[in-house]
């Protein structure tokens, strides 16, 4: 029993050495990281969309963005010609502009995200022919057609007559959201602009206020899962000025995705660690 007992405490003894040797290099490591406070998933949302109108009254609601794309052989004239109607659309790309989507946080109520894009779509007629339309950038409103730039053309709700954007608006349901078309003058138009607003209590979990003060306070944007669909319609005579018409075919177009917000502070986090060392070889 004396020889087991010896036995059991120089295994003892020599486990404990073990871990003197391994620790004995051990030192605190601080790291600098972010702590993820709260996130938020708005999942499926629509980012390209337009304001409804009821009676020429805007309503606050979305309504499938609607664009009305110049048929192939078809110009303004007072008898225009048909040409060959829309039969497919395909999204090529999506582009989104440098440094975006991006973060404004007011003060201590809510996480304003903002997103630009472009999109690049493959256009096929019914006689066979491609086209390629860039979208806000080939768009116009019909009475400022210019056989340049345009190919096809938007709502009045959605460009006005004298070739401004107009701001639409869901402001029915939390969280608000916006969409414009960002513009350097008439038919010169950059990208699509969606803003959405967070309140900070749509956050999970709950966001205590000290944190809301921190000024380290950020936030981080992630864009998942975008879809896409359109909806080829009718013909349509659209009327570019009192005396000249040309033929197009309706399309409406649906983008959603799943808009990611993390909000976080930073920390230092103190762990116990030797840090890894990486040597270069020597020149010679």
């Amino acid at each position: 029993m004396a020889e087991i007992a010896n036995n059991t405490e120089m295994h003892t003894d020599m486990h404990t050495d073990a871990q003197k040797d391994m620790h004995k290099d051990m030192h605190k490591v601080d790291i600098f990281a972010k702590q993820v406070l709260g996130r938020i998933v708005l999942a499926d949302t629509d980012t390209l969309w337009q304001e409804k109108y009821t009676n020429g009254v805007a309503t606050g609601n979305k309504r499938t963005f609607r664009i009305y794309i110049i048929n192939d052989g078809s110009v303004p004239a007072e008898e225009p010609v048909l040409g060959s109607p829309v039969s497919c659309v395909k999204l090529c790309k999506r582009v989104i502009e440098p440094d975006y989507p991006r973060n404004t946080l007011v003060c201590t109520s809510k996480s304003k995200v903002t997103h630009r894009y472009q999109l690049v779509l493959l256009v096929e007629y019914e006689n066979g022919n491609f086209d390629v339309i860039t979208l806000p950038r080939n768009l116009s409103n019909r009475l400022q057609y210019d056989p340049t730039i345009t190919k096809a053309f938007v709502d009045s709700t959605v460009i006005d007559a004298a070739g401004i954007p107009v701001l639409q608006h869901q402001n029915q349901t939390v969280p608000y959201e916006t969409l414009i078309i960002v513009s350097g003058g008439v038919n010169n138009y950059t990208s699509f602009e969606y803003t959405v607003s967070i309140p900070y209590s749509m956050f999970k979990p709950n966001i205590k206020c000290c944190y809301l003060e921190d000024p380290s306070l950020q936030s981080y944007i992630l864009l998942k899962c975008f879809r896409y669909d359109f909806n080829i319609l009718n013909t349509f005579l659209v009327s570019t000025s009192p005396t000249e018409s040309v033929w197009t075919t309706i399309a409406e177009l649906t983008t959603t995705e799943d808009i990611i917000d993390k909000l976080g502070i930073d920390q230092d986090v103190v762990v116990f660690g030797k840090p890894e060392d990486y040597w270069c070889k020597p020149s010679c």
